[in-house]
Order: C-alpha cells, then structure tokens, then sequence
C-alpha cells in the first residue's frame, strides 16, 4: 500500500488537532508512545493523536544498544519476571516485524579474573533458554576451546580466555522500528506529528454531553504558531523526560517519579571488530575491568556488529551533567569504552581517531518514591514500567525499554479503553508492523537491490520503486561508497515525514554513522532536495550548517 507520511501530512494533522477534539493524546513520539498510539489505531472506536517535540525517536529511542533482547543480564538481578516478559516480546516482535528484527548470535566471553564462572554463565544461560521456548536454532552452546573460540568470533585477546557461553537475542535500528510503528498507527488512522512541542495544560477543563476534555497548550516548531488542542484524556510517554510534564500537571504534588543517577548511557560507533561479514557477525559481551582500580563492582561491555562493517560498543552508566536534551559523549565516557574494546581486541587501534560516531541517550529510571497501588517502595530502581494518573486524571508511562514497549502500550490501552467505554480488541501482537503485498516493476540494477530495499523499508519500497520507474536517475546512488539512492532520499521525505536534514541523515539512513558522517555529502544531498521539496538556497545553506553543528556538537571531546 503506498501511503503518504508527509510533511503535508503533518500539517493536515495539526490542522485536525486545532479543530476537532480527540479522545487520546499521546504526547511523546518515542518507541513507548510509538507502540501506544499504534494499539489504539488497531483496537480502533479510538480517535488518537501524537506530537513529538522533536523528530520521532530524537531522544532515547535513537540512542540505545540497537538490541531487543530478553535481558540475560537482569537474571543476575533476580528480576525473572522481567526477562520473562522481554523474552515473549522479543518473539512477537521478530514476527509482527521480521524485516526490522532479525536474530543475532551473542557470545558472553568468560576471562581468568572475571566475577562469574563459565559454568555459571553456562548454567545461567540454559535457565534464560527455559524461561521461554526457545527456537530450534537458537540453542545455548558452551565452547571450553580459546582458539576455536577466537575462529569463531575473530582476533580477541587469547590470554586468560576460558571460553564463551553462546546465546540468541535480536538486532535491530531503534529509530527505524519506532517510525515503522509510528507509520502503521497512521495507515490505521492516527493522527500524529513531529516537531510539535507540549507548553503547558490550560488549567480549565471543559465537558461536552457529560464527558470531561482537557486542553493543552502546544507549539509548531516549524512554524512558531501555538495552538490549543483537545482531548478526552491525556498520556505522556516521553520517557526521561515525563517529570517535565508532570511538574506542570496541575495536581503536581512536588515529587518527581524518575531519578537521573546512572541514567546516561553512551555509545561509539567503530569500525568493525571480529568478523568483518554480516553473515557470520557475532556479537559480544564481555566483563570490564577498569572498575577495579575504584573497587567497584564490574560492568559488562556489548560490542555489537552494526550497518556498514562498524561495530557498535557500550554502554556506560553515569550520572548527566547536563539537561537531558544535551547528553552527549563525554571525553571520560568515550576513552572508557575504548579502553576495554581494545583490551578485547588488542591487535585493533583503538584511540579516538578510530571513532566514527558517538551518541548518548538518558534512561528512564523509576525513582525509589514511586508508589505503586498506593504502596511506596524505597531503594529500588526498574527497568519496568509503571503505569500511573495523578490525580487530575493525566496518565503517565514511566520506565520501561525497548523491548517491552508493545506490552507497556498493551496495558494502558487496557486501561484506556475502559475509561472510554469502548470494546477492546489487542491486535498489535499479531498484526504485522508492514505488509509486503503487491510488486512492482522497476529499473533496479538486480534483485539484491530489492531485496534491501525491503529489508529496511518495508511496505515502503513500492513507492520507492515507484519513484524510480517514474525517474530512473533516482536509482542512482547518492555515493559510490553508501548504497542509499536518491530514491530513498526522497522517500524519506514523502513517506517517512522527515522534516530536516538533520533527519535524514541521522535516523532516516543513519549516513551520521558511517565514516565521514556524511559531512562531504551533505550540500549535495541538500541540492538535491532543494529541487524536489521546493527548498530555496537560504534553506539548503542552513539545513546544511545544523547538520554540521549537529555533529560539531556531538564530536566536542574528540
């Protein structure tokens, strides 16, 4: 089905969110309000609407592991419950969206000095196994042999090896899984928008044959023209960022649900490490040791193959300095995760020239004063989610991760569905996220081309194809050395509401993370724009130097 998800879009939307009152509004177009607006498009009898202050996924959404795992690690916490729950996510997610979440082999390395046994490691990952059936083709598999070891994950340190425990998680592009969602709510109704900000509720409430509507402040960023929009109820999911909202909820009582300490996690973007084919790319887990020396407890490190022969390492948990729309890699953070990678793979150089790209992104951890069922619990910090209204009747989505979004969104529109007396009908765990029906002929170079087109975009390679029949000098490559097409350039702007440049090459194709970051490319790319989105060169000029300042901004330690 070839939908447009437009700029022109975008502005339809808004012009609905000022005219005509809604029963929902999310505000947060992360994957946690992604995953809640999409569930209320399928149960349908709903009519829902979105904004997102920034693009969609421009927070934490963009910014993790690139993982939809079960959490192994949260066994070593005891939070089975957790890694039951993420474990039956992570396999309705590999099947509503094979092409975005596809299996990876993970090997948990085991070093001489390390805290956990191999055969606790080995024991531990047998019980993860059991907790959930397992696919036939993702058996745990223990190797006791170093050298064969190191031929089957690439050059890493011999010395002290023990040998690996070898399980299955997914990988998967956050930012592209958080729009195939965002798209399929749209497909089935939704009404959303980026680059709308929340300003504040507008303290009187109004109600309309008996029914109570909230209105709410907001501001088109792209024009600066504010506007009021209504709605039965209101739901912030903008993760990190929910105590924002709440301070200003009118029944704010003072206390923030969320705590910053060891929230911030960053991660770098190398080249690749072990295997240099996708095809027999493994990922890896491994102890850190530069802890010791403070006589802290170790941490482990992900080095994980990532698109374009990179890999991507992390993560690190610390407490930001700065407000949380400014994280960013820190020279101590980045020289960390260095430090331990080339501690792994010795025979790599691994210094800060070795960096291609370096993000960061904040954790929304539940506070220790979150009161759940009206109970209070006290030194305790999740990964879940925890599913609140304050007493004006705002509901808020605190926690939780990228895995368990859909559940997280199952849940509240349980809840949603009866306060609107409406039948409810959960379809997001059986509904695929994109539908591959129909073909098209076009004037690719060969079936592969197709093939990867399909992967990444879904649905969304008919109208790319489309695009290219229509023009075959679309089929050509922005650049020798990226296999992106002009084609797909202009389908991020007409069929994934890209907005700014910014967007395109950061989350849209991730150009930001492969050498060069696609600073040499980029007043090209915006030329090329320029003529198909009605750009004039004072819009190309400064597209071109925020995405420059983009990454000026982020690469500040190096």
């Amino acid at each position: 089905m070839l939908t447009e998800f437009s700029a022109r879009t975008r502005a339809n939307n808004i012009k609905t969110f000022k005219t005509e009152p809604l029963d929902v509004l999310v505000i947060g177009g992360g994957i946690v309000g992604a995953g809640l607006i999409r569930d209320l498009a399928l149960n349908g009898g709903i009519k829902a609407g979105l904004i997102e202050q920034g693009d969609f996924a421009n927070g934490t959404s963009s910014a993790t592991s690139q993982l939809v795992h079960g959490g192994f690690r949260y066994l070593l916490k005891r939070d089975i419950d957790l890694v039951k729950k993420s474990r039956k996510e992570r396999e309705i997610l590999r099947r509503i969206a094979p092409n975005l979440v596809k299996p990876m082999p993970i090997a948990l390395l085991s070093y001489k000095g390390d805290p956990y046994p191999l055969a606790g490691i080995q024991l531990a990952a047998y019980y993860y196994n059991r907790l959930f059936k397992a696919d036939e083709a993702e058996k745990t598999a223990v190797i006791r042999d170093g050298q064969k070891v190191r031929r089957l994950v690439g050059p890493i340190a011999a010395d002290g090896l023990k040998g690996c425990v070898l399980l299955w998680d997914s990988t998967v592009d956050d930012a592209r899984l958080t729009l195939a969602t965002l798209k399929d709510a749209h497909r089935h109704g939704a009404m959303v928008a980026n680059y709308v900000r929340f300003l504040d509720f507008v303290k009187q409430s109004e109600t309309v044959a008996g029914n109570r509507f909230f209105r709410i402040t907001a501001e088109d960023i792209v024009s600066g023209q504010r506007f009021e929009i209504t709605a039965r109820k209101i739901v912030a999911a903008t993760g990190p960022w929910n105590d924002e909202i709440w301070c200003r909820d009118p029944s704010y009582d003072g206390v923030p649900r969320l705590l910053t300490k060891n929230a911030k996690g960053i991660h770098l973007v190398v080249p690749r490490c072990g295997k240099q084919h996708d095809s027999e790319a493994y990922g890896l887990i491994a102890c850190t040791r530069s802890e010791k020396q403070h006589k802290r407890n170790p941490r482990v490190i992900f080095i994980l193959p990532g698109a374009h022969n990179t890999s991507i390492v992390g993560t690190t948990e610390t407490t930001p300095q700065e407000e949380l729309g400014s994280v960013r890699p820190s020279a101590d953070e980045a020289t960390y995760l260095l430090s331990e990678t080339q501690r792994i793979f010795p025979d790599k150089s691994l210094d800060n020239d070795a960096i291609i790209a370096a993000y960061a992104g904040t954790r929304p951890l539940i506070a220790a004063n979150r009161h759940e069922r009206g109970v209070a619990r006290t030194g305790f910090v999740s990964r879940d989610h925890l599913i609140t209204e304050g007493p004006s009747g705002v509901m808020y989505l605190y926690g939780g991760k990228l895995t368990t979004h859909r559940q997280m969104a199952e849940e509240t529109v349980d809840h949603l569905a009866t306060f609107l007396n409406v039948p409810r009908h959960c379809k997001t765990d059986t509904v695929p996220l994109e539908t591959l029906n129909g073909d098209v002929n076009c004037a690719l170079q060969s079936s592969a081309d197709t093939e990867r087109l399909i992967k990444r975009y879904g649905d969304g390679y008919q109208m790319i194809l489309k695009y290219i029949n229509e023009d075959a000098t679309l089929a050509e490559p922005i650049t020798p050395s990226l296999p992106f097409t002009k084609a797909e350039l202009l389908y991020a702007y007409w069929g994934e509401m890209a907005i700014t440049l910014d967007d395109l090459l950061w989350r849209r194709t991730r150009i930001g993370w492969t050498p060069g970051q696609g600073l040499d490319i980029a007043p090209q790319i915006a030329q090329f724009l320029s003529a198909k989105n009605n750009w004039n060169q004072a819009k190309v000029t400064a597209e071109v130097a925020a995405y420059r300042e983009h990454i000026q901004w982020l690469n500040f330690y190096l």
